[in-house]
């Protein structure tokens, strides 16, 4: 049997492709996984690396290796964390404004409750992050489609039609899908859809629709509530509104339209406090 720090050296390098990013993983200098790579490779008489000019590549032995050896050492992560203490410790999360203020956050009291000692930071930006390159251990994102096995889908958007009570014009007790058309009707930049929800709904001359300039989500929904036009927006996302009552649903007529997705950094998979909040995410808190 190998010696258990040679292993990890090499699993770490291998799955992050990189000596550089194992010895951070790790917490150990550059020469440190160097030396217990080479060691290894002596050891197997193998080579499991081969120099590129980006940094090392995994031969087809390398490879071959690493795919026994990384199962085998999360399942003796997995065997510790079934005998350890809770989780604890900070975990960071990045995402946009929007499901943070409408989605995320009205459910952490559920995330507290559950792992008290788990200190979940987060991080609010309008611009996608790289969680790599700035050191997250999880992004939290919109997709239009899944770019990744390793995203995982948290809920899927349906783009419904909303407006503030009173608002939507009615002809025999239904919504009046021409009058509506006249607007004013609210734009948000990911859910422009109303060409297409028209369409969907059943209105088959669609005229010039009455938009409004795009003003972001967050203030599309705020601006229906003030009741100044009807948004197209994902139900997940203006929930608060709806069971307040602030806002209502004008036609059960929905666009599926990509979905939220969860990514994990590589470098945080196995720390117990980030495995747990991927967990909590994944089964679908509630409030």
């Amino acid at each position: 049997m190998p010696p258990l720090n040679a292993l990890r050296a090499f699993e770490a390098a291998g799955r992050l492709g990189s000596f550089t990013k194992a010895a951070e993983e790790l917490n150990v200098s550059h020469s440190a996984i160097s030396r217990h790579v080479r060691g290894l490779e002596g050891r197997l008489d193998v080579h499991l690396f081969r120099t590129h000019n980006t940094g090392v590549v995994l031969t087809d032995q390398g490879r071959a290796y690493l795919s026994e050896i990384t199962p085998a050492l999360d399942r003796i992560a997995h065997a510790t964390e079934a005998l350890s203490v809770p989780p604890k410790g900070i975990v960071t999360l990045t995402t946009e404004n929007t499901v943070a203020q409408k989605w995320l956050i009205p459910r952490l009291a559920s995330l507290k409750a559950r792992h008290p000692d788990v200190d979940l930071k987060l991080s609010v930006s309008t611009q996608l992050m790289d969680i790599e390159a700035h050191d997250f251990d999880m992004g939290l994102r919109y997709l239009r489609t899944k770019a990744d096995d390793d995203d995982h889908l948290l809920f899927q958007c349906g783009v419904r039609a909303y407006a503030a009570p009173g608002f939507a014009p009615l002809s025999n007790g239904a919504l009046d899908l021409s009058a509506l058309a006249k607007g004013p009707l609210l734009v948000d930049a990911t859910f422009g859809l109303w060409p297409e929800w028209f369409e969907k709904a059943g209105l088959t001359n669609i005229p010039n629709l009455n938009l409004l300039h795009p003003l972001g989500a967050i203030l599309s929904i705020q601006s229906a509530v003030a009741g100044l036009g009807a948004v197209l927006m994902d139900k997940n996302l203006c929930e608060p509104e709806l069971q307040s009552g602030a806002l209502v649903e004008l036609s059960p007529v929905e666009i599926e339209f990509g979905g939220y997705y969860l990514v994990v950094n590589k470098r945080a998979k196995r720390r117990k406090a980030v495995r747990a909040i991927c967990q909590w995410l994944l089964e679908g808190p509630s409030k």
